[in-house]
């Protein structure tokens, strides 16, 4: 493989520059022995003396040039043949008459039909995304009608989580539940949005009403997601209250705990909620609690790739560990702060993401998911793994 020096030339140099410094090198007549990247030792040259009355420079390699391609047609392949699953995302459509909203649809994320299911799934050929997993936005309410013509429409592709709804009676909320899983095969999860529940509840989501649905949810294999807009740590106490009355209804917490507030994804006045992040690592001890990795711009103040989040995605893993984090993407309100093919990619420019292992970034974006949602087993990245390119 390339030197360290050498990668280091390739990231800094242009291949149109490097191609024309390596024209005046001589070939070196070595045995035709592979040096790595498929390039044989006869590409290796010898240093070009320096022009009269010039300085020593960096050497004129022709075969760099050919290195440097290879290493970027590598990464882009490897990039392409590991599968993901987006975990989280939101579909809605212009069409009101067929699909009226209960709340108005974000004007600039709809008028020209980026959140339909058709724009979506081309989306995701184009960014290798195997599988999703669309969350049933708040706009439609109660009404499933679009997200279970997107399962219909895509029913290898896309699998779909209900909304808990604290309105019913609590004697039927179990029953509630199994009528809803019942309602389509695609169905995958059932989120718990706190703020559905009545502000004056003193137990919140952990009520008769929650406490029935979450343990249902765990019987009929369906991951409950939390959703705590406001912060994490708000929500502690009904979260482990639940948790400890349910040990096997498996849990995940969306969007890092939003411990960025407030959640909007823009503005100045955003500021780290440190007992929200300090509640996330400490629910990791909780066996059943996994948590999203997903809406990167919620919780970082600097644009794509949203760098700042290295460090904390360190955390992240040293306290869940990979087999415990799924990516998501958050569409379509990631594609406000970058096109969605550059966001499914956002964190591989990440310290941290670069030091990882091929099995830690494989359960990251699919491994775990698959498992929770019950998606089939990857096969484009067994032959990468065992090859050693992950």
């Amino acid at each position: 493989m390339l030197s360290p020096i050498s990668r280091l030339h390739c990231a800094s140099q242009p291949l149109s520059s490097l191609a024309r410094s390596s024209s005046s090198a001589r070939l070196v007549a070595t045995p035709d022995k592979e040096i790595g990247l498929k390039l044989p030792r006869s590409w290796l040259v010898r240093f070009t003396p320096p022009p009269k009355g010039g300085s020593n420079s960096f050497p004129s390699l022709p075969w760099l040039a050919l290195a440097c391609a290879g290493l970027a047609r590598t990464a882009a392949a490897t990039r392409r043949a590991m599968p993901r699953v987006d975990s989280h995302l939101h579909l809605w459509t212009p069409d009101t008459e067929s699909f009226p909203a209960e709340v108005q649809l974000p004007e600039q994320l709809n008028k020209d039909g980026r959140a339909t299911h058709e724009n979506f799934v081309a989306l995701m050929d184009d960014a290798g995304v195997k599988h999703a997993v669309v969350v049933q936005p708040v706009n439609y309410g109660q009404d499933y009608s679009y997200v279970k013509a997107a399962m219909d429409a895509h029913p290898t592709r896309l699998r779909g989580m209900f909304v808990a709804d604290p309105r019913v009676k609590a004697s039927e909320a179990a029953d509630w539940v199994d009528k809803m899983a019942r309602s389509h095969p695609g169905w995958v999860g059932v989120r718990f949005n706190p703020y559905k529940w009545p502000a004056d509840s003193e137990q919140g989501m952990a009520d008769e009403i929650g406490a029935a649905m979450f343990t249902r949810a765990g019987e009929l294999g369906l991951v409950v997601g939390f959703m705590p807009f406001k912060g994490l740590a708000l929500h502690r106490k009904e979260i482990e209250t639940l948790l400890e009355n349910a040990p096997n209804t498996k849990v995940i917490i969306d969007h890092w705990g939003f411990f960025l507030q407030p959640a909007l994804g823009f503005g100045d006045d955003r500021a780290v909620d440190d007992e929200s992040w300090k509640t996330l690592l400490q629910l990791s001890s909780y066996p059943q609690v996994y948590v999203k990795m997903s809406a990167l711009f919620r919780v970082s103040k600097d644009a794509w790739p949203f760098a700042s989040l290295s460090d904390r995605f360190q955390e992240l893993l040293s306290s869940f560990g990979s087999s415990r984090i799924l990516w998501g993407s958050d569409f379509p309100y990631a594609t406000e702060h970058s096109d969605y093919q550059k966001a499914t990619v956002a964190m591989e420019e990440w310290p941290a993401w670069q030091a990882l292992n091929g099995e830690d970034k494989e359960n990251i974006l699919y491994n775990t998911a698959s498992k929770l949602f019950g998606l089939p087993a990857p096969e484009a990245t067994a032959s990468l793994l065992a090859s050693g390119e992950l």
